[in-house]
């Protein structure tokens, strides 16, 4: 008998308008008059979308107490101001609303609230993260990261390094997702996030960690952005297609919880750090950009990726991703300004990093230094 290990789910809730319940779902969760904190994108308070949720809070008879200060790629300063603020108002559960900045800076702030600390310790798991007291739920505005099922968060150095956390204590209670709130999403990042879940799913399929307990997460992952991406971003109005992207993402998040990602994050991640480019652009534009490359180590499990794709098999899968790409408007390259923050060198040196060596690690095929860099001259030379 094959054995195998899933981790465990959060509770899942899909529907327009789930938002609404935000109330009520904290006082399943947590019980009446409780002390909530939100950790929210910025723009979103801007854009008025807070105001509804913070009201479901009210209206169901618990406090709440706002934190937006934050940016893309979360510094590790935000995360530890979150932290006291949290600590402070003896916060019983934190709810992460936005995209994978404010979700992984809530999972983060959820496990240390009832200590206070600071996060630094328990980069790349050095330290294991305390037994979390304080309940956490998010809610997703953007259909990508599936940080909104995971069990890991990427938070920033102030140099700018990314550090993977992870653990159990970052796993949510309930994920509430509501396609609503990605209608507003630019197409640029409806794009880009969606086929960051659409990578998470390739990745998890396809690296030396996949088993086929797993597969049918990352499968369906695959269908789902395959079958809804093109319409969300050209038909921005469409639940439907928002609703896919949504199970697109969340799939992609409990394939990659099981197996974790592949060269494409590796490269994905230097990218972001070393050049400030976007993740789901990054990871995007390296997946296609390795392709070649990576298939030879698992060519069977891209055959099936490839028919997933509407292809033959393994060799259709890049070009399935440009199509994509082309019918969405964008190209999966980097562009000269992205070029011209980066050198071989550089890039090759961070995809070794500690902090990214895992992911190089799980892909199926074995990199040696010649490979990074020739993967990486790659990426600058396209």
């Amino acid at each position: 008998m094959t054995e195998f290990s899933l981790t465990k789910h959060p509770a899942m809730i899909l529907a327009p308008g789930a938002s609404k319940q935000l109330g009520d779902r904290v006082s399943e969760t947590t019980g009446q008059n409780s002390r909530v904190l939100m950790v929210c994108d910025p723009a979103l308070v801007t854009l008025g979308l807070t105001g509804p949720i913070v009201e479901s809070l009210k209206e169901a008879g618990h406090t709440v107490t706002l934190f937006d200060d934050l940016q893309s790629d979360p510094k590790e300063a935000s995360v530890n101001a979150a932290t006291k603020l949290a600590h402070e108002n003896s916060v019983d559960c934190v709810v992460g609303l936005g995209g994978g900045s404010a979700l992984d800076t809530s999972k983060v702030v959820a496990a240390l609230a009832h200590t206070g600390e600071g996060c630094e310790p328990y980069r790349l798991a050095q330290a294991q993260l305390p037994f979390r007291k304080t309940a956490l739920i998010t809610l997703p505005t953007t259909a990508g990261t599936g940080s909104e099922t995971t069990g890991t968060s990427i938070i920033s150095q102030p140099d700018g390094v990314k550090n993977w956390f992870w653990g159990p204590p970052l796993k949510p209670d309930m994920a509430l997702m509501d396609p609503e709130l990605t209608v507003g999403l630019p197409a640029f990042w409806t794009f880009y996030t969606g086929l960051d879940a659409l990578v998470h799913s390739v990745e998890s399929r396809t690296n030396r960690y996949r088993y086929a307990q797993n597969d049918a997460l990352a499968e369906e992952g695959i269908v789902q952005a395959a079958r809804h991406l093109v319409d969300a971003v050209n038909n921005p109005r469409s639940i439907e297609a928002r609703t896919g992207m949504m199970l697109a993402a969340a799939y992609g998040g409990l394939a990659i919880a099981n197996t974790g990602c592949a060269v494409a994050h590796n490269i994905g991640h230097a990218l972001g750090s070393l050049a400030g480019i976007p993740h789901g652009r990054a990871v995007s534009v390296a997946l296609a950009q390795t392709m070649d490359w990576t298939i030879d180590g698992n060519r069977e499990a891209f055959d099936r990726v490839g028919v997933l794709l509407g292809g033959k098999g393994a060799g259709d899968v890049e070009q399935a991703l440009h199509d994509v790409a082309a019918k969405c408007g964008e190209a999966l390259v980097l562009n000269q300004d992205e070029k011209a923050k980066l050198s071989e060198q550089s890039l090759a040196d961070d995809m070794l990093a500690d902090a990214n060596i895992a992911m190089l690690d799980a892909t199926a095929r074995d990199a040696s230094r010649a490979d990074v860099e020739q993967l990486a001259a790659r990426m600058l030379a396209n």
